[in-house]
């Protein structure tokens, strides 16, 4: 009778229950449904919010299975790496519902069976009740006559049996349901230690995709880095977030310029003219890359560039000579090789070595650059320079130590710079 009444109980509290939030339930069942229509056709956002909603209605309804399911499907929805962090934490609320599920039910089922034992107990006071009653009808037997007594006997001992034997199935019918309870018990848990293993398993494979992407766009950002700053200085830049200028006592620092190309722009679409500078320094970007030299930047048509900044590089100024010879071969050759529609121009190069200063200069749109004296210097001698040659100083014919042929033109008068010595580079 104890057992028949709990569970009745328990139908009414659960049917009460069920009643009271059927109107929330049936609320967030809703919402959650035209959430996946939503995220069906494509309409991401619009399925985030209805999700959550979703999952506002399941809170105020106590629908924890429902709640569980908004988690995993905005948990799953495609985020950019910046709503990586909101991604975890619907996959570990949902993990904490489903914990909080199961210790529910494993204490319903202790519940259950401390109520059992309680049952047992009970049912052994009344044993012992009439195991007394017994003792004290004992105690009458020797006022009764002997058929009395053998009746009365006969009574008592049948009684006794018939009570055994009701507690022997009730202790039976406990026994059994004790088992069941185990291994239901056991079931439970087997099946919540394999959905936490899976689930672990569907976690880590988000991590990973979402690492992985992480570090496709860091090596992005990288090269990106790399590409516009020299290597030394983009991994200072990483590293405190700033960078210092430096004085480089000894470099070669060459400039470059087209005749005929304000003609050019002024007679051709701005696309033209920006097509021919960019298969001219195309070709000037490979050339350098191939003797240590460093591109400055690119003004207008004027091409400057750097040897021995940052990184100190003894033949400076013997790898700035054969890149500029290798320039002049490539305009030589484009005459003949350049694309359909490029016109080509002639160049006049200018070459000095000497001190510079060098580093990045403000907060916004980094650009590695160089000043000094001797940036200007080397832009005199490209104008005082001569189309389809090579202009060097006295400075770059020392520092190259013999190894090339020179042309000396005498000294001749430089804007601003007075007369300075001057010679062609021969080969």
């Amino acid at each position: 009778m104890p057992t028949k009444t709990f569970f009745r109980s328990l139908l009414v509290i659960l049917l009460l229950g069920f009643v009271s939030n059927y109107a929330f339930t049936q609320n967030a069942g809703a919402l959650y449904k035209e959430a996946i229509i939503l995220r069906s056709q494509g309409k991401g956002l619009k399925a985030q919010k209805q999700f959550e909603e979703a999952l506002d209605a399941a809170r105020k309804s106590g629908d924890v299975a429902m709640q569980m399911k908004c988690h995993l499907e905005l948990a799953e929805l495609k985020t950019n790496v910046v709503n990586y962090k909101t991604a975890i934490e619907h996959y570990q609320a949902f993990s904490d519902l489903y914990r909080q599920q199961a210790t529910a039910r494993t204490q319903k089922l202790t519940d259950s069976v401390s109520t059992l034992e309680s049952e047992v107990v009970s049912g052994n006071k009344e044993i012992n009740r009439k195991k007394k009653e017994i003792r004290q009808k004992s105690q009458q037997i020797d006022s009764l006559t002997t058929e009395q007594l053998q009746s009365k006997l006969a009574l008592a001992e049948l009684a006794v049996t018939n009570k055994e034997s009701e507690m022997k199935l009730h202790d039976a019918a406990n026994a059994q349901r004790l088992l069941w309870l185990g291994i239901a018990m056991v079931v439970l848990v087997l099946v919540f230690l394999l959905f936490e293993y899976f689930q672990k398993r569907r976690s880590n494979a988000v991590l990973k995709t979402k690492n992985d992407e992480i570090s496709h766009e860091k090596a992005k950002s990288e090269n990106l880095l790399l590409n516009i700053l020299p290597d030394s200085i983009a991994a200072e830049l990483k590293e405190h977030g700033k960078t210092s200028s430096a004085r480089h006592e000894i470099a070669t620092v060459m400039f470059t310029d087209f005749q005929g190309f304000t003609t050019f722009a002024e007679q051709n679409t701005p696309e033209d003219v920006v097509a021919l500078l960019d298969y001219y320094f195309r070709a000037f970007d490979t050339i350098i890359s191939k003797h240590q030299i460093e591109k400055i930047k690119t003004i207008g048509d004027a091409y400057l560039c750097v040897s021995g900044v940052p990184t100190k590089n003894k033949d400076h100024a013997s790898n700035m000579i054969k890149a500029a010879l290798e320039f002049q071969a490539f305009m030589k050759a484009s005459i003949n090789d350049a694309p359909a529609g490029v016109d080509c121009l002639h160049m006049r190069i200018g070459i000095h070595t000497g001190p510079v200063v060098a580093g990045v200069v403000g907060s916004k749109k980094f650009a590695y650059d160089i000043w000094g004296d001797t940036v200007n210097i080397a832009a005199r001698y490209e104008q005082t320079g001569e189309v389809g040659r090579i202009n060097v100083s006295e400075a770059v014919v020392e520092a190259t130590s013999g190894e090339f042929t020179f042309e000396y033109r005498g000294e001749l008068e430089a804007k601003n710079k007075g007369k300075m010595k001057m010679f062609f580079v021969v080969g």
